[in-house]
Parts: structure tokens; sequence; C-alpha cells
């Protein structure tokens, strides 16, 4: 497994490009992707998407292989008491990253069990959200639209629509949600 930094500096050698070379091609500053391939920090989404597209990938192929290391975040977090939200039926919710309050994106691990479903939700006026499937098959419905989703699959939207995840398979589905701005 890899970090994302680890992933991004690969993907930039084979292509045969320096720091220079994406600093140009994405606005992002040289020392800044200095500090995201060498894991100091890990960047925006937005940053991400910059640099996918400099790349020449999609944001999901960017995150493949990285994604993977959810169960190592998931023990990194368990020493700082990971927050854990069950939904009525059969769908479990992990905070990854504590004080979120603070913070300017939620990234959460939801697990839907088979048949399991969240409650609608409906943000605020410009909130987004993206969703990566980990795991099993699962179906979003964003403002009446249903999407079927399966493992390694991505949907980004604008979350102030109403919405809900359901998994209708006969195995446990795990998505990667990253919401913003942060709503409880």
């Amino acid at each position: 497994m890899k970090g994302l930094g680890q992933r991004i500096k690969e993907l930039r050698k084979t292509r045969k490009l320096t720091l220079v070379d994406v600093a140009k091609k994405t606005g992002i500053d040289q020392a800044t992707l200095s500090r995201i391939e060498n894991e100091v920090m890990t960047g925006t989404l937005e940053s991400h998407m910059k640099i996918s597209g400099a790349l020449g990938v999609n944001l999901p192929a960017l995150y493949e292989d990285v994604i993977v290391k959810t169960n190592e975040m998931k023990e990194k977090l368990a020493r700082q008491k990971v927050e854990t939200f069950s939904h009525s039926s059969g769908a479990i919710s992990e905070m990854l990253t504590t004080n979120i309050l603070r913070k300017k994106m939620m990234p959460v691990l939801l697990k839907l069990k088979s048949g399991g479903r969240t409650e609608t939700e409906e943000f605020t006026s410009g909130a987004e959200r993206f969703v990566y499937g980990i795991k099993g098959s699962f179906e979003i419905s964003v403002g009446g639209e249903k999407n079927e989703m399966n493992a390694r699959d991505s949907l980004y939207f604008d979350a102030s629509k109403p919405h809900h995840f359901k998994n209708s398979g006969k195995s446990e589905a795990w998505l990667l949600s990253i919401s913003t701005p942060v709503s409880l």
C-alpha cells in the first residue's frame, strides 16, 4: 500500500514529468506539490482534481491503491476514538477525522449491511458530496434519480438535493463519502 503522495510521485515519474511541469499544468506551487508528494501535507480535493488532470488520470485512478488504506486509517483513528453513528436501518457511519467542526470537509466511511439504508439527507445550499465505492454494490438516489454503484465507482453531486444510500445486494457495501461544508 502507498500513500497518496507516493501515488502522485509514481504517476508523475511514469509520465516523465517534473514537479515544475505539474506545477505549470495545475497552477499549484512547486513547493506545495513537493510537500504533497512527501506526505507532509495532503492537499485539498480541488488540488487532487487538478493534479489528476495534469497526470491524465481521473480522480478514482489517482486514489487507486490509496483508498485500500482505510483499515490502516481506522486503526490510527481508533486510538483517537472514532465517532460512529448508527442509522435506523442497517447503516453505520464512521467519522474518519476528529474535531469535525473545525474541518472544511467531512470524510466518512459508510457501511451498509445487506438491505441497509440511510435516511434521506438534504444539506444546505452549496453543499457538495463525493462518494467512492470501496466494496460491494449500492444505490445512491439524488433528487429522485437513482445511481447504481459498485466498488471503484465514484459520484460527485449537489448535496443540497435530497439523497440517500441503499444496499440492495447480498453482501455489505462500504463507501467513502466526503462532504463539504461540514454538516452534522
